[in-house]
């Protein structure tokens, strides 16, 4: 499934206007498009990882150096990205944005995603992470925008959680 073009636009866009210089990412077919654009892009540095959890110390280690840092991070990879988010960013004030495609949501056509459906939400409530859900892709740059201005004032992580026509 690919992401709708103007999807990547308003991503991209948000980040920019959040003031994001800095995302890690593990490469990811959901954001296949918006990483290409992103390792393409000179106003942003990006990392890409291998793993999520060291997404979360790169993104750490990029706001403790004056970097405004965001995370793309797959849906699955918020259950590896939990312990690093917790021991590290909630507990030294790390103001890291997530951005998570929430597969497994109703319109998600692929039956192994499903799990996801009940994780996404519980992973984000147990480690006190406040999130938005965005199912329309007019929300999506304001959304980023709220979550790193949240972020920057609670030193806290936010998480965008990309749904409906933004993702499927």
């Amino acid at each position: 499934m690919a992401m709708k073009e103007e999807a990547v636009t308003e991503i991209l866009n948000g980040l920019k206007e959040a003031g994001v210089n800095f995302v890690s990412l593990l490469p990811d077919s959901e954001f296949s498009k918006v990483q290409m654009k992103l390792l393409g892009d000179p106003e942003v540095k990006c990392v890409p990882v291998s793993n999520e959890g060291i997404g979360v110390g790169v993104c750490a280690g990029a706001w403790l150096s004056g970097k405004v840092p965001a995370l793309l991070v797959p849906t699955s990879g918020l259950l590896v990205a939990s312990w690093p988010l917790a021991s590290i960013c909630m507990l030294w004030g790390i103001p890291v944005v997530l951005i998570i495609p929430f597969r497994g949501d109703m319109g998600d056509a692929h039956w192994v995603m499903r799990t996801y459906q009940y994780t996404t939400r519980p992973a984000l409530e147990m480690l006190q992470i406040p999130y938005r859900i965005v199912d329309r892709i007019g929300e999506v740059k304001d959304a980023i925008v709220a979550a790193r201005r949240s972020a920057s004032g609670w030193l806290h992580p936010q998480a965008v959680v990309l749904t409906g026509e933004v993702i499927f």
